[in-house]
């Protein structure tokens, strides 16, 4: 995959780091995060600099931190066994992009395959910490196939979108076949989608 890999100016020398087992997802905690203004706010805080190894933007850009063979700093006490990513966007107020999506997909299967063994983990697994967010979709991101194939055999929403689904049907924007069938992981067709639309303003 495509990388874009900007110049930092590091505060200090990076550490190469001695093993890989760990792979440790995050947010940024904000709607709106670039890999240079990472690198600056983490610089103001005493850091050598980004702390994390990539960074996923919404557009489904993926950009370089740390050079991949460097200690990051992105998960206390973990730092020198574990590569970091990092998802633009805050996920306790967001949902993920399908752009952003796909990219992670893309990257992290990219780091399993170079790290054979690897444990994917979020934040919150090792930290107390929140992050990355009760609306990270993470399953998804980690077995994309697997996920399908039960989204197709479940009548409920997936975990990831439950929140926002629950939202529809009291706000009356999904009000179900008559049976108590909602469709969840049915496509949607454009009458079905004017339809839902005037619901949302409601005329309908």
């Amino acid at each position: 995959m495509k990388v874009i890999s900007p110049i930092y100016d590091w505060a200090y020398a990076l550490t190469p780091r001695k093993q890989t087992t760990h792979l440790i997802l995050h947010h940024a905690g904000e709607s709106i995060a670039s890999a240079e203004g990472i690198h600056a706010y983490h610089k103001s805080l005493g850091w050598a600099g980004i702390a994390y190894h990539y960074l996923v933007r919404k557009d489904g850009s993926v950009y370089a931190g740390r050079p991949i063979g460097m200690m990051g700093g992105h998960t206390k006490d973990w730092n020198y066994c574990s590569v970091g990513v990092c998802f633009e966007g805050n996920f306790n107020k967001e949902y993920m992009t399908d752009r952003q999506l796909e990219a992670g997909q893309e990257l992290i299967s990219e780091i399993c395959a170079k790290y054979p063994g690897i444990i994917v983990g979020q934040h919150k697994d090792y930290n107390a910490t929140a992050c990355p967010g009760e609306n990270f979709p993470f399953a998804l991101l980690i077995s994309p196939d697997d996920e399908g194939s039960v989204e197709n055999d479940e009548g409920t929403p997936s975990d990831w979108a439950k929140s926002a689904c629950d939202w529809a049907v009291e706000k009356g924007i999904f009000k179900g076949d008559g049976s108590g069938n909602f469709r969840w992981h049915d496509n949607v067709t454009r009458e079905e989608l004017a339809v839902l639309l005037m619901r949302l303003e409601g005329e309908a």
